[in-house]
Formats: C-alpha cells, sequence, structure tokens
C-alpha cells in the first residue's frame, strides 16, 4: 500500500519539553536550550547539551524525558543502538512514561523492527487510551494480520480526532480488503476534502481503475494533475490507463515523465514490468 509507505517515510520523532521543579537553575537552562537545538534541528549541540544536563544531575527525575528527548535526537543521527539504550534508561527511571515508550517505538520503525515497535505501542497505548499517533501507527501495523483490530483503532481515533486522515485511508483500505469498494471511494473522497493529498489521489485513482471506472479515473486523473503537476505518480497511472487501453505509445511516454519526475521506480516497476 503505498499510503503505508508514505507513513513510514514521514515519522516524526516527538521531543518532550521539560518540567523539572525543584531541578537547578543551570540544570533548567541546560534543557531549555536543548529544547531549542532540537526545535533546531542542531543534533550535535542538542546530544551535548542533554549530556551536560544529565551528569549535573544524575539523580533527577527528570532525566527520564531528558533521556527520551536523548534518544530523539540520536535517532535523527543514525545512532540507533545508542537511542534504544537511552530510551531503556529513561523507562529504568519512569516504567510509567508513554512518551518512551511512543518515541522507542518509532525508532525500532525506522529500524523495521515492527514487531518491537506494536509491542511498545501496546504498552504506550495501555498507559495513554487516547494517543493520535500512537493509534494510528498501530491500526497501519495491524493493517494485514488483524484487520478487525486495525478497524477497530482507526474508528476510535476518528470519535477522538475526526479529521484525521490516516485513519480514513486505514478504513478505506480495509474496505477495499473486503471488497466494499464504495465505501472506500467514500472514505478516500472524505480524506481528500479534508486534507488534498497526491498519494490519497493515487489511492482512489487505483481503486476507480480497479473498479474498471476507466472515465472516472481518467477525470481524475487530469483533476489531479492540474493540482499536483510535479507529481510524477499521477502520470504513472496516466500511463497505466492508456496501457489499459492498448495506447502503448502514450502510455510510454507517461511512463518516461514519471520516472523524469521522481516516481518510485518500484512502484513504476509493478505497473510496467
Amino acid at each position: 500500500m503505498r499510503r503505508f509507505k508514505s507513513i513510514l517515510c514521514i515519522l516524526m520523532l516527538c521531543a518532550a519539553p521539560l518540567t523539572a521543579a525543584g531541578s537547578s537553575p543551570r540544570y533548567i537552562a541546560l534543557a531549555d536550550s536543548a529544547d531549542n537545538y532540537i526545535k533546531a534541528e542542531n543534533w550535535d549541540m542538542a546530544e551535548k547539551t542533554i549530556l551536560t544536563a544529565l551528569r549535573l544531575e544524575p539523580g533527577n527525575f527528570s532525566n527520564s524525558l531528558l533521556l527520551s528527548n536523548l534518544g530523539v535526537v540520536q535517532t535523527r543521527r543514525g545512532n540507533m543502538e545508542e537511542a534504544l539504550e537511552s530510551f531503556r534508561l529513561g523507562l529504568s527511571i519512569a516504567p510509567h512514561s508513554s512518551v518512551l515508550y511512543s518515541n522507542r517505538a518509532r525508532t525500532y520503525l525506522h529500524l523495521g523492527r515492527y514487531d518491537d515497535a506494536l509491542a511498545d505501542i501496546n504498552e504506550s497505548i495501555a498507559i495513554d487510551s487516547i494517543q493520535e499517533w500512537a493509534l494510528q501507527m498501530r491500526g497501519f501495523l495491524l493493517l494485514n494480520k488483524d484487520p478487525e483490530g486495525a478497524k477497530r483503532d482507526f474508528n476510535k481515533l476518528l470519535r477522538t480526532y475526526p479529521r484525521n486522515t490516516l485513519a480514513l485511508t486505514g478504513l478505506a483500505a480495509i474496505a477495499e480488503k473486503e471488497g466494499n469498494n464504495d465505501e472506500a471511494l467514500r472514505l478516500y473522497d472524505k480524506a481528500i476534502d479534508i486534507a488534498d493529498d497526491p498519494d490519497l489521489r493515487f489511492s482512489r485513482i487505483l481503486l476507480k481503475i480497479n473498479m474498471e471506472k476507466y472515465s472516472a479515473a481518467s477525470e481524475d486523473i487530469s483533476e489531479s494533475l492540474e493540482r499536483f503537476p510535479q507529481e510524477g505518480e499521477l502520470y504513472l497511472l496516466r500511463g497505466y490507463l492508456h496501457k489499459l487501453n492498448f495506447r502503448n505509445e502514450e502510455a510510454a511516454i507517461d511512463k518516461k515523465i514519471a520516472l523524469d519526475k521522481g516516481a518510485d521506480k518500484q512502484i513504476v516497476e509493478q505497473f510496467f514490468p
């Protein structure tokens, strides 16, 4: 599913602001500086500043949040094993921190350790049951292995966050798997009305093609290209539609345009083996 690939590509690690009652002014200043470095994506200075604060007051309970932020920074720097150790140390201080579990889950996702990520997301949701990121990510992780569980998460998400397009996308994907294509189209339409997005349009157009609604798909492609003229994979779908209609020269032209505009080569290969 192309949408799921996009979700994994845009994972955002969540640095938590520190409230450190009873801490020294120097410790609080270092924590504030680290937050500012994180916001500026200055990962090197953020890591050095957090480590200085940890050494300054090694017994401070607020170190659990500093260690969570340190794990975030180390993940962004590509130091995954160090990040996992930081999260482990943070959880040894605050074993019921939903933030630490969620942030470690994000690192596991970057590593492709999906079962470990799911276990941490389950722990995080057990502590705080209404978390937008955790619920939507668990839904996508369960999409193939437990569609009913995924559906429960997405519906729960929409009750609290009714404009969450990822929940709508997940429910649309489940509806497709169940053969309820009209419902899937309705959900894609609703998601696009909330936040127009080329990934959502790609999924909706492909569904129309699979339903053999070629005229509707062609109209959707034309409208989508007007809105997103640089989106290579929309040209890919136009080429695929030409291919289905035996218009091979036009299909080949659109395939080349798609590649020139940066379409994912693996996705191109799926449509033009």
